[in-house]
């Protein structure tokens, strides 16, 4: 199925991110849109996705062609034609894209902590005595290391987002 709709171009960066133009045409390395914006042709792929149907559909249809093979040929004039086909996805929630859409957030330090078993120092001393520092601190770490599973890593990053909610934003 093949449609000779205009050309629909999404932002997916920048500060224009989520707001939708229309290809007017190009010239030379230039894509021009009808709102009067216009943008390099070659930079088209890191900026801008196709789009086939109303923006704010969450679901709207794919396009088959790659966006990151964009060129000039392919934004000759604004009847260019766009095969498209219905692409099941994840429905994007309202309120993650009001968070997405955010230009300013907060940047903050996510706490990780992970329940290990060490040595005693006292142990760790007469060891220390008895071989290379170097080689025993290799070998303590690995012993570390060994006790932390990807499991372990996930179930203590989970934990620490909930945290960081509950304390941040003061939910109980």
């Amino acid at each position: 199925m093949e449609n000779t709709e205009e050309v629909k171009l999404q932002w997916i960066k920048g500060d224009k991110f989520g707001n939708v133009e229309i290809v007017n045409g190009t010239q030379d390395q230039w894509t021009t849109f009808k709102s009067g914006g216009r943008i390099a042709t070659n930079l088209i792929s890191e900026f801008l996705e196709p789009i086939v149907g109303n923006a704010l559909d969450l679901n709207p249809p794919q396009t088959i062609k790659d966006p990151h093979k964009l060129d000039n040929q392919d934004l000759e004039g604004t009847d260019m034609k766009w095969v498209t086909k219905k692409t099941t996805s994840e429905t994007v929630s309202p309120i993650r894209t009001l968070f997405d859409k955010q230009k300013k957030n907060d940047k903050v330090k996510l706490n990780l902590t992970f329940p290990i078993e060490v040595l005693n120092k006292a142990i760790y001393e007469i060891i220390s005595s008895s071989f290379d520092a170097d080689e025993v601190n290799d070998e303590l770490e690995s012993f570390i290391k060994d006790q932390i599973s990807e499991d372990l890593i996930l179930d203590s990053l989970f934990d620490s987002i909930r945290e960081l909610i509950k304390t941040r934003y003061k939910i109980d």
